[in-house]
């Protein structure tokens, strides 16, 4: 295991250990035992099919930037990101994963894993802007002013940077540079086409209602009907902190946010319930990323990382 996957893990055992210091441990495994079975078989299929969809759109983006890549392809390679993600087996990280296995030997590795970081800063600047409008849309009173700031400031970030990072690179990058034309071909990776950027924002805002959907679906199972406004308005911000690359799969940054959010800010559920949803997450997050593993398995893809890998 690399040093990085090192220090996510001991990051993610830290967090969580502070988190179990506010609960009592037999009643987490108590309530985690009281999810009904079809409330956790539905998560595990909803966040596969959420998975596929965001396979699609990343297919979108990488055809805007002139790859060849069919939807099978493509959520092949998606899931084998994950995969390789979640269990840190692979010689080279999982977004990378994603790219090498998209691009198929050809010379355009370079623009697939670009659109890899163009799929992730799309989806969380929609994700930024989906909470962001339910603040203003049914107030800010249930939430920190704070966090609204933080959201905003994403979200208007990420969207100048779509638009105005790529004249920027190539701004630096002059035609008489030897690397200008692959600079061309990495800008050309984030869709400027208003039809291309309205198609995989409609499915990234799907994606994500689906996600807060599942919350929903979570509190039913832990018997508690969670308010959709206020999971409008707090799980973007989960996901947004879960999805930082700083520990394993989110462990202990998800739960932790979950008893912020949904104990401390609404009094919604009780910590042994906030930490029994991370439990339910986590297992979606894990049974979706071991998918990728099979499959890296049956098609033999990790063959080719390792070539890619040491090519690189």
């Amino acid at each position: 295991m690399s040093l990085k996957a090192l220090i996510k893990v001991a990051i993610s055992l830290t967090m969580l250990t502070l988190v179990l210091t506010f609960v009592e441990p037999r009643e987490v495994i108590t309530t985690v035992g009281n999810i009904p079975l079809w409330c956790a078989l539905a998560v595990i299929v909803g966040y596969l099919v959420g998975q596929a969809l965001s396979a699609y759109k990343w297919m979108l983006i990488a055809r805007s930037g002139k790859i060849e890549a069919s939807f099978t392809g493509t959520l092949k390679a998606y899931f084998i990101g994950m995969f390789v993600n979640s269990f840190g087996l692979g010689i080279i990280g999982g977004d990378v994963t994603r790219g090498v296995l998209l691009a198929d030997g050809k010379p355009v590795k370079t623009q697939a894993i670009a659109s890899v970081v163009a799929d992730r800063a799309h989806g969380l600047a929609v994700l930024a802007v989906l909470g962001t409008l339910a603040t203003a849309l049914y107030g800010s009173s249930s939430i920190d002013v704070r966090f609204v700031y933080l959201l905003v400031g994403i979200g208007l970030a990420l969207i100048f940077g779509w638009f105005l990072g790529p004249k920027i690179l190539l701004k630096f990058v002059h035609s008489e540079n030897k690397l200008h034309d692959k600079a061309v071909q990495i800008t050309e990776v984030f869709p400027k086409h208003p039809s291309r950027i309205v198609a995989i924002t409609l499915l990234s805002l799907l994606f994500h209602l689906l996600q807060i959907g599942l919350h929903w679906l979570i509190g039913l199972g832990l018997g508690a009907e969670l308010s959709w406004l206020f999971l409008l308005l707090a799980v973007p911000f989960i996901n947004i902190l879960s999805s930082l690359p700083i520990s394993w799969n989110g462990l202990g940054v998800r739960e932790t946010a979950y008893i912020f959010f949904f104990c401390n800010q609404s009094n919604l559920l009780s910590e042994e319930q906030a930490v029994a949803m991370g439990a339910l997450w986590l297992l979606a997050v894990t049974a979706s990323s071991a998918v990728g593993g099979m499959i890296a398995f049956l098609t033999k893809d990790f063959r080719l990382l390792r070539k890619q890998s040491v090519a690189t």
